[in-house]
């Protein structure tokens, strides 16, 4: 069977991120990450191959021209689409031309796991899937002519005399180490590479997060945490760095650090077996020590993104985010010590903020020092605790605009702010985090902040010398993988002198 998997993506998203620079080396920071190779059909790719019998293309439609996406719907026999809520109208639109073309459709993601009847009342999709597909897309797919089947198959809806049915939920998949390693070589790999502000490649090795924040779906994001075994997540490490040579990894885990120990393993495999990266990783302030944050520098961790959401304790009580400022405080403290470069994420525009709340926001923000704030406003997303909470004021429903952290429309309307407070009070926050932490005086508190740290824990003087050992050897791949070509260091499968290099522990020879 000849599949086609292709992940929607809103081409008025795409033309605003180009107009910002957003597919272009040197483009804005917060248009790149819509390049990144997706992750999810790569995934159920892997596993239609593992079963046999399957012929896969991964289409992200981010990148791909029209021409190309309709070329795969015409040659594929089914045609499944992947849709965020941002991208939902997209997905849909894609799924009424697949089913005019006669292809039997399936739409799966966070949009349909959440309002499979915004996709099955508009007749564009045979059937959705909700929450985890790995296991019911080659279910669905062997018994797409067999209708009266797919009451016997686990997290599906579909439409039968005009009502939506919808069978029972599957369990969370716990052995992650019995999935294939995602499909990255359906990828052309390198035209990711040429697009991408930082090239590099996402992995997950971990689904779940067992915090409960209001503004997060819990069926996307369950709160049943489940991960790789220390092991297995490095030896899916070592297969990218052998067959793709990546300047960089990200792990795009909902929250990777945890489980401590875990990721401290990982980072004692990744020194142990020589493998010279950079990466960087999604964390909470809360969840971060100082030995975990050490072993992760030396590993080659370069950067953290923390999701702060808040420096109001009312609003951290408010939203569940079940973290205090004091928290926040001590895990920014720990990470400027150990040196590693952290951005904070913040949503402004909950209910019954106030401006005391965006003040003490302010404060924590200056406080803490981060590198970087990334602030949007809050999108109720449909599953979520706070659009209940607020699902009478809404204005327009999340998948009918498109929204980003530089662009967004109206969404609903706020008990205490209109739309222009709320983001004059976010680009506020961001100006005043570029006057008190970007400039000069910042910069020489995190080095004197380091420096007492060295004094005061001498085996970080050690760990620099072996960090600056294993940059230099970093440095050597990537002059490698540059001097190569992109195209040709990234093709699938090619091993190259930098790939080699990643793994045996051995310099390459750079001119």
């Amino acid at each position: 069977m000849r599949v086609a998997l292709v992940y929607a993506k809103s081409r008025s998203f795409q033309q605003k991120a180009a107009g910002i620079g957003g597919f272009t080396a040197g483009g804005s920071e917060y248009a790149h990450d819509d390049v990144f190779p997706p992750l999810g059909i790569a995934c159920l790719g892997a596993v239609l191959e593992q079963r046999g019998g399957y012929e896969v293309r991964l289409l992200d439609d981010s990148i791909e021209p029209e021409e190309k996406i309709n070329e795969a719907i015409a040659w594929a026999d089914a045609v499944g689409v992947t849709a965020l809520t941002s991208n939902a109208r997209r997905a849909r639109e894609l799924g009424h031309r697949a089913r005019q073309a006669g292809r039997f459709v399936v739409i799966g993601g966070p949009h349909p796991t959440v309002a499979p009847e915004f996709f099955l009342e508009d007749d564009c999709c045979d059937v959705t899937v909700q929450s985890e597909g790995d296991y019911v897309l080659p279910e669905i797919l062997e018994a797409r002519a067999q209708p009266q089947r797919w009451h016997n198959i686990q997290n599906l809806t579909f439409k039968r005399d005009g009502r939506l049915i919808a069978t029972p939920r599957r369990p969370y998949i716990k052995d992650l180490d019995a999935l294939p390693l995602p499909a990255y070589h359906l990828y052309d790999m390198p035209r990711f590479f040429e697009r991408m502000v930082n090239p590099g490649i996402p992995l997950v090795s971990s689904r779940g997060c067992p915090y409960a924040c209001t503004f997060c779906d819990a069926e996307m994001t369950p709160r049943n945490y489940r991960a790789m075994s220390a092991e297995r997540t490095v030896e899916l490490v070592e297969k990218v760095m052998q067959d793709y040579n990546p300047p960089q990894v990200f792990f795009f885990d909902d929250l990777f650090t945890i489980n401590k120990k875990r990721v401290i393993r990982i980072c004692e495999e990744i020194i142990r077996r020589g493998i010279f990266m950079e990466w960087s990783a999604e964390s909470r302030v809360d969840t971060v020590t100082f030995e975990m944050l050490r072993l992760m520098r030396k590993a080659g961790c370069i950067k953290l993104y923390y999701g702060l959401e808040s420096g109001s304790p009312d609003q951290l009580v408010s939203i569940k985010k079940a973290v205090t400022p004091e928290g926040i405080l001590k895990g920014a403290e720990l990470t400027r010590a150990i040196g590693i470069y952290f951005k904070f994420f913040i949503i402004y525009g909950f209910p019954g903020e106030t401006e005391k709340d965006h003040a003490c926001t302010e404060d924590i923000v200056r406080r803490a020092m981060p590198h970087n704030v990334a602030v949007s406003l809050l999108c109720p997303h449909k599953g979520t605790t706070v659009y209940e909470e607020i699902k009478d004021r809404i204005i327009h429903q999340p998948e009918d605009v498109r929204y980003g952290y530089w662009h967004q429309t109206e969404m609903w309307r706020h008990d205490r702010f209109s739309f222009e407070e709320l983001q004059a009070a976010r680009d506020q926050l961001i100006a005043r985090h570029r006057r008190t932490c970007m400039g000069l005086r910042a910069k020489v508190q995190r080095k004197w902040e380091r420096l007492v740290a060295m004094v005061r824990h001498p085996g970080l003087v050690r760990d620099l010398f072996e960090i600056r050992a294993r940059k230099r050897l970093y440095r050597q791949r990537v002059a490698s993988w540059l001097k190569e070509g992109r195209r040709g260091a990234g093709q699938a499968g090619g091993q190259g002198a930098g790939a080699a290099a990643c793994s045996s522990g051995q310099p390459v020879e750079v001119e």
